[in-house]
């Protein structure tokens, strides 16, 4: 065969309408006719064509139209449920139809049931169609035919169903872990520190502290007590950044100080970083600045550096 005769035969072939979808046209073509029983015979000669399940169920909804006009109404309704067997999302032309068919056609898709049985690993996650709420998984049970949107778990996973008259359809859903949600004070671990402080007081100019840590996943809190040429105590209550840069743990607090002789209360600003030597161990280093009422030996500002070790005993 020459090239120009071989491309136009595949030209052709890829042209021409397959057996079943000349049949559908025929069966169309003898309907709008009138021709009714030449309809039903075409639908016939095309259902025995094809396996493809729209165009039987269009070969169907050609059925049911002819049954129609020749007013045999329960082999209409019959061939109207086959159709939504083979395709539930299959609908009548309303431009070609009586309105009253598509209404009984429609009034028919309503009452068609089919079966909805969900099991999702792990069980318990709720189940929402179509917005509407299903229950718990593993659920089973009767759902209106056609396309559905299946939310398993809240939004977790989406799913499109398609549910067929009097069949069951089995979905299996295997959800992905979930990383857990760190709440601020979640696994809160005590810790007891001691601490180095230079610049604590103008007269000695160095100092310790030693007190104790309560932190969670965010925040912490602390009381430290102060021996230096003053005694005292501070509180503070702050907030973390679990190792953000690499194994070290920022952290940003606000302070309460009481000093004795004679005693001066204020507040002040600490930013540090922790650095994990053991399992048990921390080192840390502290910028602290605060603020305390002026007195003749001791002034209002103050800059401390700090640095120390931190020992949790359950790390």
């Amino acid at each position: 065969m020459s090239v120009p005769l071989l491309v136009m035969s595949l030209l052709l072939a890829a042209g021409s309408p397959t057996d079943e979808n000349r049949e559908l046209d025929a069966a169309l073509e003898a309907l709008s006719e009138g021709d009714f029983e030449s309809a039903l015979s075409r639908v016939d000669a095309g259902l025995r064509k094809t396996r493809d399940e729209t165009e039987r169920a269009r070969l169907h909804l050609v059925r049911g139209e002819a049954y129609a006009a020749l007013r045999r109404y329960s082999q209409m309704e019959a061939a109207f449920a086959q159709a939504l067997e083979s395709d539930p999302d299959v609908r009548l032309d309303p431009e070609r139809v009586q309105p009253s068919v598509v209404a009984r056609f429609e009034s028919l898709r309503a009452r068609l049931r089919g079966e909805l049985a969900v099991e999702v690993e792990p069980s318990g996650a709720r189940l929402r169609l179509d917005g509407q709420p299903l229950g718990q998984a593993p659920w089973r049970g009767p759902v209106p035919i056609g396309a559905h949107t299946l939310d398993v778990d809240e939004g977790r996973t989406l799913l499109q169903v398609k549910v067929r008259p009097g069949r069951t359809e089995q979905v299996r859903v295997v959800l992905p872990p979930v990383a857990p949600r760190e709440a601020p004070w979640s696994a809160p671990v005590f810790s007891v520190q001691v601490r180095a402080a230079l610049g604590l007081s103008p007269l000695s100019g160095v100092g310790l502290e030693a007190g104790a840590r309560l932190s969670g996943t965010y925040v912490h809190g602390e009381l430290n007590a102060t021996v230096g040429s003053r005694f005292g105590a501070s509180a503070r209550l702050g907030v973390q950044a679990p190792k953000l840069v690499g194994p070290l743990t920022l952290s940003l607090s606000l302070d309460a100080y009481a000093l004795g002789g004679p005693f001066l209360f204020g507040g002040g600003l600490s930013a540090g970083a922790s650095l994990p030597l053991s399992g048990k161990f921390d080192l840390f280093v502290e910028v602290s600045g605060r603020l305390l009422p002026a007195n003749a030996s001791y002034g209002t500002a103050h800059l401390l550096g700090v640095t120390g070790l931190r020992f949790t005993p359950g790390g």
